[in-house]
């Protein structure tokens, strides 16, 4: 239906009905009459000479109002029955469009129904004592995923739940993990709720599995291509979605490369390793007060948002080389027993180490830091910070360093703190760390070192004060 026919119809309603037509007729032809009345009378008071030539044309001139009349009659009826006729055409394309409409509706009805059906089943079937029926729940869960991507964050989030239902490990067991295969060694309380453990460790070890295999990324996509992907039903990649396992119990974890939103791990279990390596977080990352027991991996991982490991505790290695943090980090009153790899990570923001304890090495070297705390820091191994670079301020106040404290070729363009801090170890090294030489710097150095300008380029360099001689 087009805007003019519609417009025709609006303005003229009256004009095109029989009503209408007959009086615009009656008003041509009555105008045609008076034409002809008024031509008579001229021509009855004509000269003879010209009385019949006016008479024709009076005739004339009526006979051809009398045809307008007829012609306009014959215009407005043919014009309403065109628009009757566009009128049931339209009709007939708007009951065939709602038909269409209410088809698709009719269709999307039935199959959100049956998405449903088949929902509700899979997650009753989680709720079975039988570990069979409990793994067909999960792979229904899946093959729903990724049929159905709208519902995919829906059903992360049931696999989330299930791994945070309290669980009791067995005593020892050797998980098929995507990571190294190691024995753990684990508590073992008997069975819970009639669910034999062993059995409940392979419907879990699934769960993380099939979560892993639609959260990483496909070799040919890259962490900045993941953000635009569009959900399908052929992509077996799952993006920008949020996980939470907040208190979950996981074991040998394995999302390398994985990519998510936002994620919530705090106060998880890691039993065995956990894997992050080349993981990207595009929201925020939570693993505070999270317990690490095997070695932590999340060499090259990305933090866009905020990155909380405060309170978290790492019991075997936690490596963090080549991390970008590019918001703020948190690792306060974080504890590592292993040793601490953050060599070459990026911290584009603050980073809060305050009140940590390194049992082992701590490994800092080549790391950028926009603004780096380490006030009241416990460092029992070597704590390595050569060739580390310090934009804003470097804080170690009340740090206390037990074994070596190495800050060779370090760059501090921000102000250096060291106040209050212990160094009771057999090396404190700081030699040829450069220092930017600006007015308004408030340092607080080891004692026994200080800045040596170096003027040829505007940098100082720590020098170790050589100790006073012993006279006489």
């Amino acid at each position: 239906m087009t805007a003019q026919r519609i417009d025709a119809r609006r303005r003229w309603p009256w004009l095109l009905s029989n009503a209408g037509i007959l009086t615009v007729t009656v008003i041509v032809a009555g105008l045609g009459i008076t034409a002809l009345v008024v031509m008579l009378l001229i021509a009855r008071h004509a000269p003879d000479t010209e009385r019949a030539k006016l008479l024709i044309e009076a005739l004339k001139y009526g006979l051809g109002f009398f045809a307008a009349a007829g012609a306009v009659a014959a215009l407005l009826v043919a014009v309403r029955r065109q628009l009757l006729a566009e009128n049931a055409h339209d009709l007939s394309e708007r009951n065939h469009q709602l038909a269409l409409q209410a088809q698709a509706h009719t269709e999307t009805d039935a199959a959100e129904r049956r998405v449903t059906d088949l929902y509700t089943k899979a997650v009753e079937q989680l709720g079975s004592a039988d570990a069979a029926v409990r793994l067909g729940g999960l792979y229904a869960l899946e093959r729903v995923a990724q049929n159905n991507p709208t519902q995919r964050q829906t059903i992360v989030n049931v696999f989330c739940a299930y791994l945070r239902m309290p669980y009791t490990p067995p005593a020892t067991t050797t998980p098929a993990a995507a990571g190294p295969v190691t024995e753990l060694p684990l508590p073992y309380a008997g069975p819970t709720a009639s669910r034999d453990p062993r059995q409940e460790l392979q419907v879990r070890l699934t769960a993380q599995r099939i979560l892993a295999t639609h959260l990483t990324l496909p070799a040919d996509v890259t962490s900045e291509q993941a953000g635009t992907l569009t959900p399908t039903a052929g992509q077996p990649f799952w993006p920008g979605l949020d996980l939470d396992l907040t208190e979950a119990q996981l074991i040998n974890w394995n999302l390398s490369r994985g990519h998510l939103r936002h994620a919530d791990f705090t106060s998880a279990t890691f039993t065995g390793d956990a894997w992050f390596s080349e993981a990207t977080f595009s929201g925020d990352a939570r693993f505070g007060e999270a317990t690490f027991s095997g070695t932590a991996q999340f060499g090259k991982a990305a933090f866009s948002g905020v990155a909380w490991f405060s309170e978290a505790a790492f019991s075997g290695d936690a490596r963090f080389s080549e991390a970008a943090f590019s918001s703020t980090a948190w690792f306060i009153a974080t504890t590592f027993s292993g040793e601490a790899w953050f060599v070459g990570a990026a911290f584009s923001d603050d980073a809060w180490f305050n009140r940590a304890a390194f049992t082992a090495t701590a490994r800092f070297n080549k790391v950028t830091f926009s603004d780096a705390r380490f006030n009241k820091v416990t460092f029992t191994g070597d704590a390595w910070f050569a060739d580390a670079a310090f934009y804003c301020t470097a804080q170690f106040g009340g740090a206390a360093f037990t074994g070596a404290a190495l800050f060779t070729t370090a760059t501090f363009i921000g102000a250096g703190w060291f106040g209050e801090a212990t160094f009771t170890g057999d090396r404190l090294v700081m030699a040829e760390a450069r220092v930017a030489l600006h007015e308004d710097r408030t340092d607080a150095w080891p004692p026994g070192w200080r800045v040596a300008p170096v003027p040829t380029d505007g940098w100082g360099r720590l020098v170790e004060e050589a100790p006073p001689s012993i006279s006489g």
